[in-house]
């Protein structure tokens, strides 16, 4: 499970006439992850399409363009459609679905396009309103000129002076003209106009009235705005119709293209094809299997290599004539997890695909990533809101954003309940067993509550010393475990020797810093006399005896880079003590809310008044809603954080190539078998 599955390079080789059948079988084992041929392999070219890959592409085209006028919307399907009934009614279906949508959408495009065309020209008109000036008349002179437009100020006694003849219009509110003038008066009324902040509008084309013009724009709108409603009806109609079978004939006709298209991976001769590839090595003679059956000796499967996590060996590739399959390619990784694992892949895939020759991170994630969450909630009652609201989103979501989210919220409220419950007793951002002098649930419902199984829980903001040590104590484990998972990393990859002097020297510095951290602490802050063990000074000399060799060991293998690093690790330590931070400060802001509800508004010792109680009751719930959402940002983003910034750097590197076989993906249509 920590390593991805073992894979082995293989090659097909067989004759052109069983490409067709090769292609289905390879497809239905969904085993095979194809190395594109090279074009210059010498003596291969690469393949050509399947014969019927120009007839689905064509007619995925023109259903694409049908799709598109009909406005299908991109909502999952409840029911799957089957195969056989999308072969038999594709053609029939796309012609009757041409010649509907064709009337339809000509009739609203047709009456969209009027109806932008005069409301256009009615926002052209709005300006004239406020001059008793027919339409016509702006239009029309070979003498006279015409300007029309905004004005800051009345031009009518500048235009007057340097043209008497001419003729100013002008709206009551006296921000809009116009201007009427002989032409050999031009040049000095428009510099009249200007002087007054003249901005031109063009005079629309028409007759009448403009109040008239816009009248008749209005009743031609409507019976646009009908018409456009009528054609939306009619499409909505069709929609309906034909909206099921177009969604599963273009999933069905997408998936003919892609297999049709497939050879164009492949090396081909004049009567032959070979192909080039990576199978699980569990998958192998499955695979080969399955040919054998349903091609027969038509096609040959040859086992190249196995490859191998150590990145010094070479392939032997000896026994493999004019084509060159030296590591050319990388090994593509198939992370093998278990079904819990798998919520988390997504995570370690956000920020990058494992190698093939390196441990997958995932099932880190999977244990601590939920630890780490539940600890800084670490409460009953939030704890149950998670796991409810994350079981409803892993059975209802369906795109990996949401179901990561999911996963968290299930399993991270898990642990927050268990952590609620057996290490701080708490639910809602209250202590459940009473306190002294503090609000608990006890106070709140007039008893005494004990907690079974629970003696003396710690209190987020009393035992604040002993939380920030736990925190630190979990941080060294954690870097401990991305250590030693380095060691074995590098182990596996380049040699025991490496991994010493890369990842081993930096675990006995981590090791020689938490004896380190008992010393500073038993002399500074937490006396540890009652832990009853002699000699604290024994853990100054171990740290030593620790640090020193190993700061050595990292600098003889990585230079003086290693020294540098030191406050790094450092520092990486001390970011654990977020997980009891975010949790005092989460608690911090719940205590807040509750005592304004139940000690300030209402006075649980005492009587309580109704309308108190109902507004106690609203402040209650606002506050843990705030507390809950910022609970699943904080905790969320700082536990994924811990491991992002913190482990990963220890030992992951990714960069590796994901596994993708040659399959069908089916989300609206269905096949059985034999279809």
């Amino acid at each position: 499970m920590l390593m991805p599955e073992q894979m082995n390079r293989i090659v097909i080789v067989g004759s052109k006439e069983s490409m067709k059948q090769t292609i289905d079988v390879l497809y239905q084992s969904e085993s095979l992850h194809v190395i594109d041929f090279s074009s210059e392999e010498q003596g291969f070219s690469l393949g050509s399409p399947l014969p019927e890959s120009s007839d689905a592409s064509k007619k995925l085209l023109k259903l694409r363009a049908l799709e598109k006028d009909l406005e299908l919307p991109n909502t999952p399907m409840k029911e799957t459609v089957p195969v056989a009934k999308v072969r038999s009614e594709l053609d029939s279906s796309m012609a009757e679905l041409d010649k509907e949508l064709s009337s339809i959408v000509e009739m609203r495009s047709k009456a969209q396009s009027r109806l932008s065309e005069i409301q256009t020209e009615k926002r052209s008109l709005e300006p004239f309103f406020g001059l008793d000036v027919p339409l016509e008349l702006y239009k029309g002179y070979s003498t006279i000129g015409v300007s029309t437009g905004y004005v800051r100020s009345n031009p009518t006694a500048d235009v007057s002076k340097v043209s008497p003849n001419a003729d100013v219009n002008i709206s009551k509110d006296g921000k809009f003209v116009a201007v009427f003038y002989p032409l050999k008066d031009a040049t000095e009324v428009q510099k009249a106009i200007a002087q007054n902040g003249f901005s031109e509008v063009p005079a629309p084309i028409g007759v009448g009235m403009p109040r008239d013009r816009v009248k008749q724009i209005d009743e031609e709108s409507k019976k646009l705005e009908t018409s456009i409603e009528d054609a939306t009806k009619k499409l909505d109609e069709v929609r309906e119709k034909f909206g099921k079978m177009v969604a599963a004939s273009d999933e069905h006709l997408s998936i003919a293209v892609q297999v049709a298209e497939t050879p164009l991976r492949f090396g081909t001769t004049a009567h032959a094809f070979i192909i080039d590839g990576w199978v699980p090595t569990t998958d192998v003679e499955k695979l080969r299997a399955a040919l054998n059956q349903q091609v027969g000796d038509k096609v040959f499967l040859d086992v190249l290599e196995t490859a191998e996590r150590f990145e010094g060996h070479a392939h032997d590739t000896s026994h493999i004539e004019n084509v060159d399959y030296g590591k050319k390619d990388e090994t593509p990784t198939k992370q093998n997890n278990n079904k819990t694992v798998k919520h988390f892949e997504f995570l370690t895939e956000m920020i990058s695909t494992p190698k093939y020759n390196e441990i997958d991170p995932s099932f880190v994630l999977a244990l601590t990533f939920p630890l780490f969450f539940g600890m800084m909630i670490g409460d009953i009652g939030y704890g149950l809101s998670f796991v409810l609201l994350g079981a409803l989103g892993l059975k209802k979501c369906k795109s990996k954003e949401w179901r990561i989210i999911a996963t968290m919220l299930f399993y991270g409220g898990i642990w927050s309940m268990i952590i609620g419950y057996f290490m701080y007793g708490d639910m809602l951002g209250m202590p459940i067993e009473p306190v002294a002098g503090e609000l608990s649930w006890s106070t709140v419902l007039h008893t005494n509550i004990d907690i079974p199984f629970v003696d003396d829980p710690y209190n987020k903001l009393h035992d604040v010393k002993m939380l920030l040590f736990i925190s630190l104590m979990i941080g060294f484990v954690h870097l401990a475990i991305g250590f030693i998972i380095g060691i074995y990393n590098k182990a596996i990859r380049y040699g025991l020797k490496h991994a010493m002097m890369e990842k081993f020297s930096w675990l006995m510095i981590l090791i020689g810093g938490w004896f380190l951290l008992i010393y500073v602490l038993d002399m500074l802050v937490t006396p540890l006399d009652s832990w009853n063990l002699p000699l604290f000074d024994l853990y100054l000399y171990i740290s030593l005896a620790l640090i020193i060799p190993g700061t050595i060991i990292a600098y003889i293998g990585e230079g003086g880079g290693a020294i540098l690093e030191l406050p790094g690790l450092m520092s990486n330590v001390m970011s654990y003590t977020r997980l009891a931070a975010i949790g005092m400060s989460k608690a911090g802001l719940a205590f807040a809310f509750n005592t304004l509800s139940f000690e300030i508004i209402i006075d649980v010792t005492g009587e309580v008044d109704p309308l108190m109680a109902i507004i106690a009751l609203a402040v209650f719930i606002v506050g843990q809603l705030m507390v809950w959402i910022l609970g699943i940002i904080s905790a969320g983003i700082h536990s994924i954080r811990l491991h992002y910034v913190e482990l990963f750097q220890k030992f992951y590197e990714g960069g590796g190539v994901m596994f993708e076989p040659l399959r069908i993906v089916r989300k609206i249509t269905s096949e059985k078998a034999g279809e």
